[in-house]
């Protein structure tokens, strides 16, 4: 299971680029892809599946890394880092507006790139817990590139968790448990806004304090599901039918 997160940076200053995927891959949490265009970044986008973006915002040719931000926003729903040796006015005034969720300033060290990273996830993060339900239903049934994984935050740093990989989840007042085949996380969000970060079919909810990935359903009775031969869980009587309605039955 490779929960490494994917970054594709996007810089036409090959040593530059070259010396922030060394630093970036000496932590094993990420592994990278270097690029030198708009058009090589597109490319890469859509025949590869990425996490995250460090974006030079002066690429060499006739798009911009502002142009690519405004892509990516379109088309692809990633977060992104501005990478930039430019600090004037100007040029922040027109990076703003393609709504990065963080900048890196040239020159960088580690420290800086670790912070930058943190600070976009968790900036994209809380936009997309943010949105409102009825936005999110107009917008998912056409997203190509609908979530397979959430960035959850553990022992000081985001971890790429994949959707497929979690059992369950569970409330706990104003946070929630994600229960994963590796481990557990505890989460300072609400069930609900999980539920719909996720909104994946094969989620259900069975429980004012559950819901379950049914892939994981090994058995079910009356008022209690079991996941995984080990997890045993109530099922509501509100929430029975519906259960029922998954599974065949014979």
């Amino acid at each position: 299971m490779n929960n490494q997160i994917n970054i594709l940076i996007v810089e036409d200053e090959i040593l530059l680029a070259q010396d922030l995927q060394l630093r970036l891959e000496s932590n094993n949490d990420y592994k990278t892809t270097v690029v030198q265009s708009y058009g090589e970044a597109i490319k890469v986008l859509f025949t590869t599946k990425m996490d995250f973006l460090i974006i030079d915002i002066t690429l060499k040719g006739e798009k911009t890394g502002i142009d690519l931000a405004n892509s990516v926003n379109e088309n692809f729903n990633l977060p992104f880092i501005f990478l930039t040796s430019h600090a004037d006015q100007q040029t922040f005034d027109q990076a703003k507006l393609a709504k990065p969720h963080a900048y890196l300033l040239k020159p960088f060290n580690d420290r800086m790139i670790s912070m930058s990273i943190d600070l976009a996830i968790s900036n994209f993060n809380s936009a997309l817990m943010e949105e409102d339900s009825e936005a999110e239903e107009q917008t998912s049934p056409t997203n190509k590139n609908s979530p397979d994984s959430l960035f959850i935050k553990h022992d000081n740093k985001f971890k790429k968790v994949a959707i497929s990989d979690i059992i369950y989840l569970e409330a706990d007042s104003n946070y929630t448990i994600i229960h994963t085949q590796e481990m557990d996380y505890t989460y300072a969000i609400v069930l609900k806004k999980i539920q719909e970060k996720i909104n994946h079919s094969n989620f259900l909810r069975i429980h004012r304090s559950y819901i379950i990935n049914t892939n994981y359903v090994t058995a079910f009775e009356n008022n209690a599901v079991t996941l995984n031969e080990d997890h045993q869980l109530p099922v509501s009587r509100q929430h029975k039918d519906e259960m029922y309605r998954r599974f065949q039955m014979i």
